[in-house]
């Protein structure tokens, strides 16, 4: 297999062109530069898998929908994350709420988030009911990272959100490329507790990034960035156990490939995919190449 920053370049393109396709039908054209900016790791994520099982065959159009609808589902979260967090900057651009106001933006949202069942209902009830459950835990995800619930030790509490609000999203790509080879249950419960560590990874990269961008110190409303900062003692080893924690979640993300490729993923495979979950903790520290 080919590297995963390599093969998220070759994805991209065609990604792009069916999410244009898709949302051309009833999407305003006003948010369609939002929808079409991204990295697409979560898409490329989940056509990966589905390469790594299927070698012999290119990505299939149901794997390219099914790519697609996972980054509608996060387009859609983008959207309300920063209305409930004030972000003013939303890849690269101005937040939607900020250029069309908060009443449009939330009804942008609840249209966006139609657009991932229309493209997964034709292979299945079974995709629809993954969406949907993904989508209940992303949302329960947020609500406890603004609320500060349930009542956990801080270290428990990160570790309960990042995986609902991100690793879900990411679990489910994972899962779906797997089992849009037609794959058995295990093989896609595995890679789906691969992609659920993946997710993880990213989550404590991307709020050590924050953390970095504003000089160590969190915001003042509630956010991921500020739990993680309760995480660890104060003091000048702040940033080093932060280093120790982003390495534990890629550890996690390489024992569960171990067990997917116990169910299917050929040795020669298991170095490329580990390094996905390097690559994707790199791209999301602005790095060539993550650290470790």
């Amino acid at each position: 297999m080919i590297p995963f920053r390599e093969f998220l370049e070759g994805i991209r393109p065609a990604v792009n062109r069916r999410i244009a396709e898709t949302a051309s039908s009833g999407i305003d054209p006003g948010v369609l530069p939002l929808l079409l900016r991204g990295k697409r790791m979560r898409a490329g994520l989940l056509l990966y898998v589905h390469a790594g099982l299927a070698p012999a065959s290119a990505p299939t159009r149901q794997a390219l929908d099914l790519a697609c609808a996972v980054e509608f589902a996060h387009a859609a979260s983008l959207i309300l994350d920063d209305m409930l967090d004030g972000d003013a900057i939303r890849r690269g651009a101005p937040s939607l709420h900020l250029t069309r106001g908060d009443g449009r933006a939330v009804l942008d949202a609840v249209g966006i988030l139609a657009l991932p069942y229309a493209l997964a209902a034709p292979y299945g009830a079974g995709y629809v009911t993954m969406l949907a459950s993904a989508q209940r835990r992303m949302a329960r995800g947020v609500a406890w990272e603004m609320l500060g619930v349930p009542d956990l030790p801080a270290a428990e509490l990160y570790d309960a959100i990042v995986a609902r609000k991100t690793g879900c999203l990411f679990s489910l790509a994972a899962a779906w490329g797997a089992m849009a080879t037609g794959e058995e249950e295990a093989v896609v419960a595995a890679f789906g507790a691969f992609g659920l560590a993946v997710g993880k990874a990213m989550q404590v990269a991307d709020d050590i990034a924050d953390l970095r961008a504003t000089g160590g110190g969190a915001r003042r409303q509630p956010g991921s960035e500020a739990l993680l900062l309760r995480c660890v003692p104060e003091g000048n080893g702040t940033g080093q156990m932060l280093g120790w924690m982003l390495e534990r979640e890629v550890g996690d993300a390489a024992a569960r490939l171990a067990d997917a490729g116990r169910c299917r993923v050929p040795p020669e495979a298991w170095e490329p995919f580990g390094q996905v979950v390097r690559d994707i903790v790199g791209l999301t520290l602005g790095e060539e190449v993550a650290a470790g």
